[in-house]
């Protein structure tokens, strides 16, 4: 079971994603396996490591894992489904904006509190500290999209 407080996500009752996670971890897992989609190299020390339609907390999400020099230092995730449109044919802000309102809702039953940081402007955006860093929710315009972004330091 998956213990957002503490920053461990599971998938398919792996532990797959936490705090000290090591990129020969996720490599050898079997997650890696079922849902890798690519590679993301930024030429600069950045690396993200791309996956779709995986399980976690009943919600199926499109995931990615940012490691800077080999050390994991960020997830990004968002709530994958067809509610919310498959293709920009299918995109509204509308519906971008109602995942976001998914991620918060989310984020509030398993953290069991309210967030530490909420704001509306430049862009919806709330955000807690945890021990191990911190998690928000946010909708970007710029990128037409909404996702939640768990940051390890």
């Amino acid at each position: 079971m998956s213990n957002w407080i503490v920053g461990e996500l599971e998938v398919n009752q792996e532990r797959a994603i936490y705090p000290a996670l090591t990129l020969e971890q996720v490599l050898q897992s079997q997650w890696y396996n079922d849902y890798f989609t690519e590679i993301r190299d930024m030429n600069n020390g950045y690396v993200w490591y791309s996956f779709q339609d995986v399980p976690i907390s009943s919600h199926v999400f499109s995931v990615s894992l940012l490691f800077e020099n080999s050390v994991f230092c960020m997830t990004m995730m968002s709530i994958s489904h067809p509610k919310y449109g498959q293709s920009w044919d299918d995109w509204t802000e509308a519906k971008e904006l109602q995942r976001k309102q998914e991620h918060d809702a989310l984020l509030r039953q398993e953290l069991e509190r309210k967030p530490d940081v909420r704001r509306s402007k430049p862009y919806p955006y709330i955000e807690y500290k945890v021990a191990y860093g911190s998690i928000s929710s946010s909708y970007d315009p710029r990128s037409a999209s909404s996702s939640i972004s768990i940051t390890y330091t």
